[in-house]
């Protein structure tokens, strides 16, 4: 029972991080982890997280209740419970605890607070208020004016119900050093006067054995680069998808257009072919602008994609290696767990290691298109409204808006039929008409897509 309403006040004080145990007793126990002393009445079971050693445990766990020791300890360090304690005729539980959040080291100690802050601290909580839940007859949460060291709140909690029984729960928490000190008590019906008396005694008993002083953040240039890393990773990752995500809309659109001319063309190919069919006379093809033939030769493919990644993909892999000098910056200048500068520092090498790879990558597929091939050679023929290409694979008749974008360097014309694919042809290949002229053709019909 007290683990299961343990469970409901930590749900119910989420927003500071506490959590409800109880305990009880007049020898001074002395609590490292939590920089304080109490004392604990005589008259009570009281046990520490080391009493429930399966190998050692307390002689008075069966006393007190606890048939499974490994449970209890388990339920002690999930809510922060370092001391807990049963009265002798078993009728209260009482719990110590310790609970630290964001919250609470924002607020960090009740006695910096203005009355007036405490009051909205207090809001912030009621907020969070039971009354959701059927079982919560009574939720009261109110500052403490009794005998204590340090400024505390109390919560009170009657429940009825088939979850939580017939119990009722008092706690007195204070907040120091940005974590919650909680004296928890649960007990069977209504919790007495004396049984209330016994934790309002232990509240008065807290000492703090050390005050620390709340820390502050200094915007010196340490902290300012620990800020501003996280949030320029994030922000080139999310302009990083944004671009991909407009370039792929914008390639589909390119995509579909271009399907529908290749539709037309070819239709209107099929026609002239059958209107000369029947008319018996075959038909007459346009004249050749210039021919040529290139030999694709391992040297050509090194030099393809020497020219795709330092023109056409230029831009993209300034951005990986952007992206890699900042990953590597955060491992330097973030302050962070040995972990996650580990983690990091991995991801910055697999992106360098991906990066020298995609060339080789391409290269190989380069190559896999004219290795097996019987013919090695390419032989082209430009003419005014198509080009037809022959050698390597079989003739074939494109139209010229069937190449994206085309790129002159000082030994290849590139014609890209898609992202990584592109026709070589060399300058020196030339076996009618010349570079000029490809050069003069490919202006008239690309445009602005030819470079």
């Amino acid at each position: 029972m007290t683990k299961r309403i343990s469970s409901l006040l930590l749900a119910v004080l989420l927003a500071v991080g506490c959590a409800f145990p109880a305990f009880a007793g007049t020898k001074t126990y002395t609590i490292e982890e939590m920089n304080m002393t109490v004392e604990m009445p005589d008259d009570l079971y009281i046990f520490e997280r080391e009493d429930f050693n399966l190998l050692t445990p307390h002689e008075d766990l069966e006393a007190a209740g606890f048939d499974d020791p490994q449970e209890q300890l388990e339920a002690m360090q999930d809510y922060g419970i370092y001391l807990t304690a049963v009265t002798k005729d078993n009728s209260m539980t009482i719990n110590i605890s310790k609970k630290q959040s964001s919250t609470t080291e924002s607020v960090y100690d009740l006695s910096l607070l203005s009355d007036e802050e405490f009051e909205e601290f207090l809001d912030t909580m009621r907020s969070t208020d039971g009354e959701q839940d059927e079982e919560i007859k009574a939720y009261e949460l109110n500052r403490y004016d009794g005998e204590a060291e340090r400024p505390f709140f109390t919560l009170r909690l009657r429940m009825q119900g088939e979850t939580y029984g017939d119990v009722e729960e008092r706690c007195y928490v204070t907040l120091v050093n940005g974590f919650t000190i909680t004296v928890d008590g649960v007990t069977e019906g209504d919790m007495t006067e004396e049984q209330d008396a016994v934790l309002r005694a232990i509240t008065a008993s807290i000492h703090i054995t050390e005050v620390l002083e709340k820390p502050t953040v200094e915007l010196n240039a340490e902290t300012l680069i620990t800020l501003a890393f996280p949030l320029v990773l994030i922000l080139v990752i999310i302009g990083a998808l944004i671009v991909l995500r407009v370039r792929r809309k914008h390639y589909m659109k390119e995509r579909a257009v271009l399907a529908d001319k290749l539709t037309e063309y070819r239709k209107e190919r099929r026609r002239l072919e059958q209107e000369a069919e029947e008319s018996g006379v075959p038909m007459e093809e346009p004249p050749a602008v210039c021919r040529n033939k290139t030999e694709y030769t391992e040297e050509a493919a090194h030099a393809f994609v020497r020219f795709h990644f330092s023109h056409r993909k230029l831009l993209t892999m300034i951005g990986y290696g952007f992206i890699v000098l900042l990953v590597l910056a955060s491992v330097i200048f973030v302050d962070s767990e040995w972990y996650m500068r580990l983690i990091f520092f991995a991801a910055a090498v697999a992106l360098v290691v991906w990066m020298c790879m995609i060339p080789g990558k391409l290269f190989n597929n380069v190559a896999a298109t004219f290795k097996k091939a019987r013919v090695k050679t390419n032989e082209y023929t430009f003419r005014e409204d198509d080009f037809r290409v022959s050698g390597i694979q079989s003739a074939s008749l494109y139209p010229y808006f069937q190449i994206t974008r085309a790129y002159e360097t000082k030994k290849y014309f590139y014609l890209y039929f898609g992202e990584e694919q592109a026709y070589f042809v060399a300058k020196d290949g030339f076996t009618a008409g010349g570079a000029d002229a490809l050069r003069e053709l490919l202006r008239r019909k690309l445009g602005r897509n030819f470079k």
